[in-house]
């Protein structure tokens, strides 16, 4: 074989490399590349030309890996900070993140022009099982609310625990009245039933505000304190059911 020859065939092999790293982003593709260089005199134009080639590889992949532990750090990060913004007691969102997915499903009803639900929910005679029971009665007893509530809703929704037994559901995807209006009354259904705790039996219930985007709101404040309304509207029809605020008639179910 001619030098020219051979030098043909470096080129030809050397392209065969890039072609691997520049459409497959194959960066190991720099070792053959590395030893193709050996096989060339030092001086050799192709050799300096495959060696400084092999260094900018392995300065991408230097780059890529700093890159991919940035995005790995990122990730715990976010990670972390979604920890801390979980309600240690049931493992539910907080007012914080409650706050941010109620914003993210304004915007996107706003977007889709489409409607949504909003609930806010408080406990009936939950102080009671706090002062009969024990405290940690109460606890167990959020816990198993949370399940119950859970078992109400789709994929997609979100119960938060605002405090104390207070909650707060988005349903992006209820769109009318009367799906809101049927969750609803699921919701006020399962928690009206006996509840068994290691202390003892408890009864409670809930009463439960309901506000729609936009009709009773287009912001997150707008549409919480809609929402909250509602419920001391409920607390004043007797407790244990689902209101509107009484600024506007409730909307039809039919």
């Amino acid at each position: 074989m001619t030098s020219g020859d051979h030098d043909q065939l470096f080129l030809q092999r050397l392209n065969d490399v890039m072609q691997r790293i520049a459409h497959q982003g194959d960066l190991h593709a720099v070792e053959p590349l590395m030893a193709m260089t050996g096989q060339l005199p030092a001086h050799s134009t192709l050799a300096q030309l495959a060696e400084s080639f092999a260094h900018m590889v392995v300065k991408l992949e230097a780059r890529e890996f700093e890159l991919e532990c940035r995005i790995e750090d990122l990730d715990q990060t976010r990670r972390e900070l979604e920890q801390a913004n979980l309600d240690p007691l049931t493992n539910l969102p907080n007012r914080m993140i409650a706050r941010d997915r109620l914003r993210q499903a304004v915007a996107d009803a706003r977007t889709r022009q489409v409607q949504f639900a909003v609930f806010f929910l408080d406990l009936d005679r939950f102080k009671k099982v706090n002062d009969t029971l024990g405290h940690a009665a109460g606890d167990e007893l959020l816990v198993q609310v949370t399940q119950r509530l859970s078992t109400c809703l789709q994929e997609g929704d979100t119960l938060a625990r605002l405090g104390g037994d207070e909650f707060l559901c988005v349903l992006p995807r209820c769109a009318d009245a009367a799906s809101a209006q049927a969750i609803a009354s699921q919701m006020v259904a399962a928690l009206n039933q006996p509840f068994l705790l290691a202390a003892g039996q408890a009864d409670i219930g809930t009463s439960i505000g309901i506000s729609h985007f936009p009709e009773h709101g287009q912001t997150v404040d707008e549409l919480i304190a809609f929402a909250d309304a509602g419920l001391y509207e409920a607390k004043h029809r007797g407790r244990n059911v689902w209101a509107y605020s009484p600024k506007q008639a409730p909307l039809r179910t039919g």
